[in-house]
């Protein structure tokens, strides 16, 4: 086979050097690409010793100053604050970072433990060899794949020359949990660029050799098996002919179920898990430095060759995993939860059929936040109660794996659904007894019969969104599931599940924002009313609606009357929440103006905000709080925040003491696709406690970090309370950027056609969950308070 590094050598230069040096072995073969090319530490010393941290942060910068093809960026910091690198070449300059996540790339990396340095010399010389490379195929490979190199990962490791990081731990040992800061980078990485071939270059720091190069493909159960025979192909068919060729022994690495296992802790299986090729190398740690770093070059150079020959079949495999994985996960294949590919398979751990997916309470979420990040997990939010993550995707190789109660090293214990059908539901929950009775989990089709008739009547009251009798029956149904399971009618997995899912139901509907309830108060406002205009009958009836709304809650509402210029009147409605049992609570406003401009229907300007209020209202209406809330409408905004700033004006000295945070909501449900931020706004731009609060129940629901923006924005009822020294923000969506407002804004076009109730949903879980956080922040202290 004709090999890269051959094409890569000058042809004169090649004549020079086997005419002074006649070659004697694959080490002379590895010389520069040119004579002023630039040269790492372990190089100028001729194998003496390593290249070090400084010398490699020189060579980086050296390299990418001579070279066009280079940059170098820092994907991540050590424990100990050190720079983790990552060069990028490509022809005729590497392409940005989301042209690269487009297209095709392979990634090289090496020092995972730091003291198995020979790797990372290998992706030094061979990121420089590429640099430099004056041959029309290598270039041409330059052209259509951008070649990553990451040559310590473990800067820490590699300054004390420890296997672990500064914590003392493996970082090989990490890609599932995410541990390190380190393994935090790669899999960013890893996430964002998807390589087409992982090469994860390590040594066995005790051996000699016999053999000299050891590799190995992924050999996790879940890995795409077309991906799997491609890479067991490359090693098998390319990579041992062409090692041995030059000289050195080969063999495959470790014995299963030890070293060589399909643990998805190691990067040789996580590669194959994310849907790549990916490599293993393992050389002789106590064989002449030179010669291991020669082992590790010539592998590399076939593994060039072999992507370079089989272009195409790489590209079909990693493009087509993907879908496969996700067609597996839909139709329920069975799931490993451990064993390894090519051995016993007494040992494989199966769930068969396996879930159609996972279930996790809000408080779960946050265990598995950065995975769902680091992994690109799709996940579909359950009120605010939690998250669903099916397996019908991608990643469903890694899903059960981290959450999976029956998995060796998950980080939290999901509720394994097998039905699709409305997660999260009592009709699902029935789908979920239907699984356990066709598995025969139930003693008898009695037994199953009276949990699906019971469901039968939750799903009704939860269609005709009976709140009160959704939480008696599911409260009822405890006792009959603890009846069931005591008498031996069901089994224990059947009855921890169905438990578990009768708790989360339980929590779902005791707070749960729900759009369409925010849609039918629109309906009302936009569209039975229409334009309410300040000082207007229609204006006045929208409030005395607004007013009886709160009351039917159990609320103790007041209307507080204003004048307004022309010698009309306009009006605010108050409802207020008190905790009980706190003397003098700090007092939370969630505020919206009902009023709008003449011409317009002001659906979402301002009916939206307003309806998401009177929501907010309905669900926690039976929350217990240790602050007190109040639920305002403002009237009047529209002519000049008269009815906001009356209010505060109106707050006596004791009410502004115990004031701590205002959520003023206006124009939260534009369907205009461009205003996909939800603006924080504050009057002076800086963060507050309603901005850190929603941050933080934002990244909680596991929103995108730029799902939110905090910006300086005046112009709403948010205004009078920042005067006042109340913390205050206005949420209103936008447009990234630019801050640009919907075209219907202020228009007859701003209908209830042009408001998106997943928007509303969304804003709602947002706020509603910062809302449920910080009104129970003392609770904790108020307990211990009455301990002691």
């Amino acid at each position: 086979m004709k090999k890269i590094w051959k094409k890569i050598i000058p042809f004169l230069a090649i004549v020079l050097l086997m005419a002074m040096n006649p070659p004697t072995g694959h080490a002379d073969k590895i010389v520069q690409s040119t004579e002023d090319s630039p040269t790492t530490g372990f190089e100028d010393r001729d194998g003496e010793n390593w290249t070090t941290l400084e010398e490699e942060a020189s060579f980086l910068e050296e390299v990418s100053e001579l070279s066009e093809r280079v940059t170098y960026t820092q994907v991540g910091t050590s424990v100990e604050d050190r720079p983790i690198y990552m060069a990028k070449v490509g022809y005729p300059a590497p392409p940005s970072d989301e042209e690269i996540a487009d297209g095709r790339n392979v990634l090289i990396m090496g020092t995972p433990h730091g003291n198995e340095p020979a790797g990372r010399e290998m992706t030094l010389k061979t990121l420089r060899n590429l640099a430099f490379s004056e041959d029309p195929e290598t270039i041409e490979m330059l052209r259509e794949t951008t070649f990553l190199f990451v040559p310590t990962p473990n800067p820490d490791g590699r300054y004390a020359n420890t296997r672990g990081n500064a914590w003392g731990l493996d970082n090989n040992r990490d890609h599932l949990k995410l541990e390190t800061p380190e393994i935090q980078a790669i899999a960013n990485v890893l996430n964002t660029f998807k390589p087409d071939i992982t090469v994860d270059a390590h040594e066995r720091p005790r051996s000699y050799g016999d053999p000299d190069v050891e590799l190995l493909w992924p050999r996790n159960l879940n890995v795409d098996e077309n991906l799997r025979e491609l890479n067991i192909e490359m090693v098998e068919d390319y990579l041992f002919p062409d090692i041995e060729d030059a000289g050195f022994s080969t063999g495959l690495y470790g014995t299963p179920p030890g070293s060589g296992s399909g643990s998805e802790r190691i990067l040789r299986n996580m590669g194959g898990l994310r849907h790549g090729l990916s490599l293993l190398i393992e050389t002789p740690g106590m064989a002449e430095p030179n010669d291991r770093v020669d082992m590790h070059m010539v592998t590399v150079e076939s593994v060039l060759n072999f992507y370079q020959e089989r272009y195409e079949d790489v590209v079909n495999v990693v493009t087509e995993a993907p879908d496969r994985k996700a067609a597996d996960g839909e139709n329920q294949e069975p799931y490993y939860l451990d064993g390894t590919h090519g051995w016993d398979e007494a040992d494989w751990v199966a769930k068969d059929p396996a879930p159609s997916g996972y279930l996790l309470h809000k408080n779960q979420v946050a265990d598995v936040n950065r995975h769902i990040q680091l992994f690109s997990l799709e996940t579909e939010n359950i009120g605010n109660n939690g998250v669903y993550i099916p397996m019908a995707q991608p990643m469903m190789t890694v899903i059960p794996l981290l959450v999976d109660q029956d998995a060796q090293y998950h980080e939290a214990e999901g509720l394994a659904l097998y039905h699709d059908t409305n997660p999260g539901s009592a009709e699902n929950m029935k789908k979920q007894v239907e699984h356990f009775e066709n598995q025969g989990e139930f003693a008898s089709e009695v037994a199953a019969r009276a949990l699906k008739t019971h469901l039968v009547a939750v799903d009704r009251f939860e269609d005709q969104y009976d709140v009160e009798k959704v939480i008696k029956h599911l409260t009822s149904l405890e006792p009959l599931l603890d009846h069931q399971f005591e008498n031996e009618l069901l089994s224990e997995a059947a009855y921890e599940n169905l438990s578990t899912y009768t708790e989360f139901l339980l929590e779902k509907w005791e707070v749960s924002f729900d759009a369409n309830k925010a849609m039918e108060h629109l309906q009302h406002l936009s569209v039975d009313i229409g334009p309410r205009v300040t000082g207007t009958e229609e204006e006045r009836e929208a409030a005395e609606y607004i007013q009886n709304e709160f009351t039917s809650l159990g609320y103790d509402v007041s209307t507080q009357e204003f004048d307004i210029s022309g010698g009309e009147k306009s009006q605010n409605v108050i409802a207020v929440k008190e905790p009980e049992g706190v003397k003098n609570p700090e007092i939370v406003y969630v505020t919206a103006h009902y009023d709008s401009v003449p011409g317009s229907p002001g659906a979402n300007d301002n009916g939206s905000g307003t309806s998401t209020v009177l929501e907010m209202a309905r669900m926690l209406k039976d929350y217990p709080t240790d602050k007190e809330i109040r639920f305002i409408a403002f009237g009047a905004e529209e002519i000049g925040l008269v009815g906001s700033t009356h209010y505060v004006s109106q707050l006596s000295g004791d009410e502004m003491d115990r004031s701590v945070a205002n959520f003023n909501l206006d124009m939260v449900g534009t369907a205009w696709e461009p205003a996909s931020q939800l603006y924080v706004n504050t009057v002076d731009g800086e963060a507050n406690l309603v901005w850190d609060s929603v941050e933080s129940a934002s990244d909680e629901l596991g929103h995108d970090d730029d799902l939110l923006n905090l910006y300086q924005f005046g112009r709403s009822d948010h205004v009078p309370f920042h005067n006042a020294g109340i913390d205050s923000a206005l949420f209103i969506w936008m447009e990234p950027g630019t801050a640009a407002l919907e075209p219907y804004y202020h228009t007859p076009q701003d209908t209830i056609e042009n408001v998106s109730p997943e928007k509303i949903q969304m804003v709602g879980d947002i706020i509603s969950s910062a809302l449920s956080n910080l009104v129970f922040e003392q609770e904790t202290n108020h307990m211990l308070d009455e301990a002691s």
